[in-house]
């Protein structure tokens, strides 16, 4: 059974329960002892009577060319016997508890379009938009086809400001500086009160790769992407059916991501809970 404990929270005054410091202690100095390996950021193995088995430091970890023996190898040596998943295949991100049912919410992801570690996986994420918020992105009264309107900067701002690849993260803070958040629509399709609209636009942003970098001011660490996308609405209503929102083209710290924005119905959100 996979587990995992996070180092800021387990260790010194950290907020994990004592039960989990006082364990991982001793998981350290049993592989310590026995010249296991150990490490901070490290993959240790335990047979279930807790005893040390083997281990493995995270860089390899993440190979699967040397993960998978290193885990074949375990299995034969405590003759494991194969089974039901443990734990069953669940969303690993959750949209916000207790939002306000008038609220647009969004689901982010974004992944570098590169390998190495902080890439072998996305990132995810959730933004919420308030009633009055979502409400500044349609423009007022009736809309004609190749109208063209400007995201207001505050709401442009809180959807550009986490669009940016995996990086360290400790906190789930956000740490950003959105220094443009160029979000223009234009209506591409009108029938009826129900209008289409494009969107495209230009977004870069100052994001510290390390938590606690804030005040280093590096130069590199800027993310900036050309982003398309759509939204439909209905005037009568002046509700948003959905928006969706993509990266044509992007880029932190000279390393290539994709990103996506996608609004989510009331169906989708409620069977993700």
């Amino acid at each position: 059974m996979p587990v995992t404990s996070r180092n800021e929270e387990a260790d010194g005054a950290g907020s994990a329960p004592p039960a989990e410091k006082k364990e991982r202690h001793r998981i350290y100095s049993e592989f310590f002892e026995k010249k296991l390996g150990i490490g901070d950021v490290h993959v240790y193995i335990v047979a279930p009577d807790k005893s040390a088995v083997a281990s493995l430091a995270v860089v390899p970890a993440q190979d699967p060319a040397q993960l998978i023996p290193f885990l074949q190898g375990v299995v034969a040596k405590l003759h494991v016997q194969g089974g039901a998943p443990a734990i069953k295949p669940h969303p690993t991100s959750r949209p916000p508890a207790n939002t306000p049912s008038d609220s647009l919410v969004l689901h982010l992801v974004s992944r570098a379009l590169a390998g190495g570690s902080w890439h072998e996986f996305p990132s995810e994420n959730w933004i919420v938009l308030s009633a009055p918020e979502w409400n500044q992105l349609m423009p007022a009264g009736i809309v004609k086809v190749k109208q063209q309107w400007t995201a207001p900067k505050p709401v442009a701002t809180k959807l550009a400001e986490w669009v940016y690849p995996q990086n360290e993260e400790k906190t789930g803070a956000n740490r950003s500086r959105v220094e443009e958040a160029d979000l223009r629509l234009t209506a591409v399709a009108v029938q009826g009160t129900l209008v289409r609209a494009r969107i495209d636009g230009k977004i870069r942003l100052w994001h510290s790769f390390y938590p606690g970098g804030e005040n280093a001011q590096n130069a590199t660490d800027f993310a900036v992407s050309e982003v398309t996308g759509y939204m439909d609405f209905d005037m009568a209503q002046h509700r948003i059916q959905r928006l969706r929102i993509v990266t044509n083209k992007g880029a932190y710290r000279d390393t290539p991501f994709a990103a996506s924005l996608i609004s989510m119905s009331k169906e989708t959100l409620e069977a993700l809970q």
